[in-house]
């Protein structure tokens, strides 16, 4: 492919050819092309921008790590509109059999657990707030910025002057860390 020819004048499959050979440029035409589409889609599905730019960015980085196994069948906007979609409904299913677990939990305890239930969630907060205090610095920084100010990946990256895998990782590494150290 040359280096003169024009954004617009790359096709999709060359595109994936691109991702599949591990040229950066294959993900950057992807993201310029396709980015907004596809959040775009999953707000549809889900009404939350933050967490629709985080399904996007996962799915852009599966694509990036599939590398040379990557096989899409179909034009390449349909098949990450196709992904976005299915990956939000996953999203919403995985929410819902949470949200399904913490109703039917509540209605076995009835009312006099409920203010049990709340000073525990309170014990609960205090414990986390010390554990993430405790995470390594960088760590901890990715984390609150994801998760308290509500800020996507790619913006995470953008401030820190980090890439995105690297906001992944640390995201990963905070959970690791709270998971491990909760009772």
């Amino acid at each position: 492919m040359s280096f003169f020819i024009k954004n617009s004048e790359i096709s999709d499959t060359d595109i994936i050819q691109l991702i599949r050979d591990r040229d950066e440029k294959g993900i950057d035409l992807m993201f310029q092309r396709f980015y907004k589409i596809c959040v775009t889609k999953a707000y549809q599905v889900l009404a939350d921008s933050h967490t629709a730019e985080d399904i996007v960015q996962e799915l852009f980085s599966d694509l990036w790590t599939k590398g040379a196994d990557l096989e899409v069948n179909q034009s390449l906007s349909s098949y990450l509109q196709k992904s976005v979609f299915n990956r939000s409904l996953n999203f919403i299913k995985a929410k819902k059999l949470n949200f399904e677990e913490l109703d039917a939990g509540q209605n076995e305890l009835g009312e006099e657990s409920y203010e049990i239930d709340t000073e525990s969630k309170e014990a609960l907060l205090k414990e986390m707030e010390v554990i993430i205090d405790g995470l390594p610095e960088k760590c901890r920084i990715v984390f609150t910025m994801s998760k308290f100010e509500k800020k996507s990946y790619a913006q995470i990256a953008n401030d820190l002057g980090i890439s995105i895998k690297t906001v992944e990782n640390q995201i990963s590494k905070a959970f690791k860390i709270l998971k491990n150290n909760l009772k």
